[in-house]
């Protein structure tokens, strides 16, 4: 059994928890421990951690989707002796070097990948904004974790659906839709689902009109997702 802890997002689900706007997330699965992206304040970042009881100092890997300061600004607090970091390729010069000064493993991802047993990049999507996603094998299926989804959350869905070999279980994370206008969303959720995607969980900056559309077009399958809510896989 595993569980994806939300850290970071704009929305929380409890009082002590402090609203950011950038995400992160705790996957946890078979006693490996990967924090996903790190949002962009560190006083967020560690707060939140430490409310919900998740020592950033003793993860395994460190996945980070794109180089916009609202998914690694934080990472000073992230780094630790030992930890792998899977990043793009193409993130700026130097960024290795800063991984490598905190004694941490420095992982440039290009091509689609498995980096350890049940976690997989889907390698680098998009032009204008490069982005990687997250693909985790889960209970009722994979799973999908996306920072924005710049190169479109239908796309990216669909990547990660070939790479898995069959549909996912759950797509989690910001889906950049908060330009969008209605009927477009309606269209992506049908998109979704015929791509076979079972649940969503929006979050971050997928607009806050765009969640009600997709938690209406997704009724029953539907996850609230905001700093604090914790999400079996």
């Amino acid at each position: 059994m595993g569980e994806i802890t939300i850290i970071y997002d704009n929305r929380t689900t409890r009082d002590d928890l402090y609203p950011g706007w950038g995400f992160s997330a705790l996957i946890e699965r078979d006693g490996r421990r990967l924090l996903f992206d790190v949002g962009a304040d560190k006083i967020v970042l560690e707060h939140n951690a430490a409310a919900l009881g998740v020592d950033l100092k003793k993860t395994d890997y460190l996945f980070l989707s794109h180089e916009h300061c609202d998914h690694v600004g934080a990472i000073s607090s992230a780094l630790h002796v030992g930890l792998t970091v899977v990043y793009p390729a193409s993130f700026s010069r130097g960024f290795g070097k800063r991984i490598e000064d905190a004694k941490s493993d420095a992982v440039p991802i290009a091509a689609p990948i498995e980096f350890m047993p049940g976690f997989r990049s889907t390698g680098e999507l998009g032009t204008e904004i490069v982005e990687q996603a997250l693909i985790v094998d889960g209970n009722d299926g994979p799973i999908l974790i996306t920072g924005c989804a710049h190169p479109g959350i239908v796309n990216v869905a669909r990547v990660a659906t070939a790479l898995a070999g069959g549909p996912l279980s759950l797509v989690v994370g910001g889906f950049h839709l908060g330009a969008k206008k209605e009927a477009e969303v309606r269209g992506i959720a049908a998109a979704l689902r015929g791509l076979g995607v079972a649940r969503v969980g929006p979050c971050h900056c997928t607009g806050a009109q765009a969640i009600a559309v997709l938690a209406e077009e997704f009724a029953g399958r539907f996850v609230d997702v905001r700093a604090g809510a914790r999400i079996p896989i």
